[in-house]
């Protein structure tokens, strides 16, 4: 009894003890061993003070100037296609087997699609490419990031599928808009650094950076379509959504419009194209202007000698055996300038005004610098035999080059080289 009394005594002894020691050191932290209070406090104090703004030098990110510098002239563009009807079951016309098959085909499907584009004017008009908008019932573009982002409905002013430029115009009520300085895209250099900006994936405004990796590429091809005209290689990241956005330089100035993708996948893999913006430039001036490009066509389907290896087939139509010079004539288009020059299938084209024709390209872009009612001189031969044809040309009709229907079967594409095989890797920006 005596032992657990005094055992009682020292708890209460103890528990006084702790008591008076709370009281008179306050923070029971301050009797661990090499505890300052003070310094403790001060810890504190500085996670609860708002940092100050951290010091930038001039130049220290040039990439991020320019990215702050681009990124509110850049658009996401948002479409939706005009509703199409699915197709009647063949089952239509028997009653008793559409009560299993169904027979008057689903309901209306709608397409939608997401892209960029870059803003050329503080009125709004806006630059991107033909196949972001192409058969679309309805165009939204969303202006700003975030809680300042603002979506308007725009107006097609012009396509022009050829060179895959478009442009839409927004009504912005007087508010004046960021837009992008256009650079000059003769001035690039190959490793020059590339910025691409754009919406890929559908994600939001996103930057990338790599370099300029060539110049000039031609004779292209994505989505069973020939690219026109030379385009700008980079291996900045781009994916489907990018199309429509801008590549730009250093300095935040845009020098193309990105368009297409090399990719055994779908996914990027280091290789992007644009549209130089010196060329599309030209062309978003004339859409502008007046809803259209005028441009001059000659009215062939063409593609090179050397693509031709049979040398029967070179017999026959008296082509050389041992040249690989010029491009071949596959066939006229009815009622063209071409036709009513006396172009005929099989007609070598070794120079056009004295420039000797290389590739294929060669002789499109020849024809792109000339005006409608200029002429043309060619230097061909037939059956072995040179002439000179001269050709005037005319105003490209708006539906000519168009993919036929499927019941006109295949037909080449006028004025331009031979076509992608299946399986090419090359595909435009769609989501």
């Amino acid at each position: 009894m005596k032992k657990a009394a005094s055992y009682t005594a020292v708890f209460a002894v103890g528990f006084v003890a702790c008591g008076v020691a709370l009281k008179t050191l306050g923070d029971p932290s301050s009797l661990l061993p090499g505890t300052d209070s003070k310094a403790k406090q001060a810890v504190l104090a500085s996670l609860n003070t708002t940092p100050a703004p951290m010091h930038r030098a001039a130049g220290d990110s040039v990439v991020a100037d320019a990215a702050a510098k681009l990124e509110p002239a850049i658009v996401d563009i948002h479409t939706k296609g005009r509703a199409v009807r699915q197709a009647a079951s063949p089952f239509s016309n028997d009653p008793l087997l559409q009560r299993f098959f169904g027979g008057q085909g689903g309901p209306p499907q709608v397409t939608e699609g997401a892209g960029s584009g870059v803003i050329i004017s503080p009125d709004g008009y806006i630059m991107t490419n033909d196949h972001v908008i192409k058969n679309t019932a309805t165009v939204k573009v969303t202006v700003g990031q975030g809680d300042s982002s603002k979506e308007y409905t725009a107006r097609v002013v012009g396509t022009d599928p050829y060179t895959d430029i478009a442009v839409v115009k927004i009504n912005t009520d007087g508010r004046r808009l960021a837009f992008a300085q256009l650079g000059n895209s003769d001035d690039v250099r190959v490793g020059d650094w590339a910025i691409a900006v754009g919406n890929p994936l559908n994600i939001g405004t996103t930057v990338t950076l790599g370099i300029i990796s060539a110049k000039d590429r031609k004779d292209l091809q994505a989505e069973g379509s020939h690219l026109a005209g030379s385009r700008i290689q980079t291996d900045a990241a781009i994916n489907p959504g990018n199309s429509g956005g801008a590549l730009a330089d250093i300095n935040g100035r845009v020098i193309g419009i990105n368009e297409a993708i090399y990719s055994p996948t779908g996914s990027y893999v280091g290789i992007g194209f644009a549209i130089p913006i010196n060329d599309a430039r030209k062309v978003a001036e004339q859409l502008i202007q007046s809803g259209k490009v005028v441009r001059p066509y000659l009215g062939i389907s063409y593609g090179p000698l050397k693509a031709i290896d049979d040398l029967n087939a070179r017999r026959e139509y008296g082509l050389p055996l041992s040249s690989d010079d010029g491009v071949v004539v596959r066939a006229i288009s009815p009622n063209s300038p071409a036709s009513a020059a006396g172009l005929l299938p099989g007609d070598l084209i070794l120079e056009a005004d004295g420039q000797k024709i290389a590739t294929t390209d060669s002789l499109n872009d020849l024809i792109q610098k000339k005006s409608v009612g200029q002429t043309l001189t060619l230097s061909i031969t037939r059956k072995g035999q040179p002439r000179t044809v001269r050709v005037t040309l005319r105003e490209r009709p708006a539906a000519y080059g168009q993919a036929p229907s499927a019941d006109q079967g295949p037909q080449q594409q006028p004025d331009q080289g031979q076509q992608p095989d299946s399986g090419n890797p090359f595909q435009q920006l769609i989501p």
